[in-house]
């Protein structure tokens, strides 16, 4: 994970990986958004695409956790692509976002990302199963706001504070 302390050389690979990292934030949030306007049609597949993007471009030191984070992104394309169990997609992607914003809390103290996680299974409990209307309303805009906040404080920073120390990611 990032080291705000150093200061490492980024080519542009790295700008665009990060930008694209903290681009997907924003259309996680659109997507959740979409879903609680009743347009799961078009929100479940924006969210498992943006946060199988995501999990892509994350800069993690740990290979292990970077490895569980990729997988859970690409079980959830997975079933989706096969029409099958698309909840279960919407909760694999969302256990992306989860572990995502685990570890920018980790890294950078963003006081919102610590109920991030919670809300985001509570919304997809509510997804999952749809007897909770005024529930899911509400986890829906907090989700897709948390999302949408912890985006927009990624772009505030600098770019350097995803990247780290290079040498220490293992491959």
């Amino acid at each position: 994970m990032a080291d705000i302390h150093f200061e490492e050389k980024l080519d542009r690979i790295d700008y665009a990986t990060v930008a694209v990292y903290r681009s997907c934030f924003l259309l996680s949030a659109i997507a959740i958004a979409l879903i609680g306007f009743g347009l799961a049609q078009y929100g479940a597949p924006l969210l498992i695409v943006s946060a199988l993007i995501a999990s892509s471009c994350v800069h993690l030191y740990d290979k292990t956790i970077r490895w569980f984070i990729q997988s859970c992104a690409l079980f959830a394309i997975c079933l989706f692509i096969a029409n099958w169990f698309t909840p279960i997609a919407v909760g694999a992607s969302l256990v992306v976002w989860c572990g995502l914003s685990i570890k920018e809390y980790y890294c950078f103290r963003i006081r919102l990302i610590r109920v991030t996680p919670l809300v985001l299974v509570l919304f997809w409990l509510c997804f999952a199963l749809p007897i909770w209307l005024p529930t899911f309303y509400v986890t829906a805009g907090l989700s897709s706001v948390l999302l949408f906040s912890i985006g927009i404080a990624k772009f505030r920073q600098p770019f350097r504070y995803d990247i780290g120390d290079k040498s220490k990611f293992q491959i």
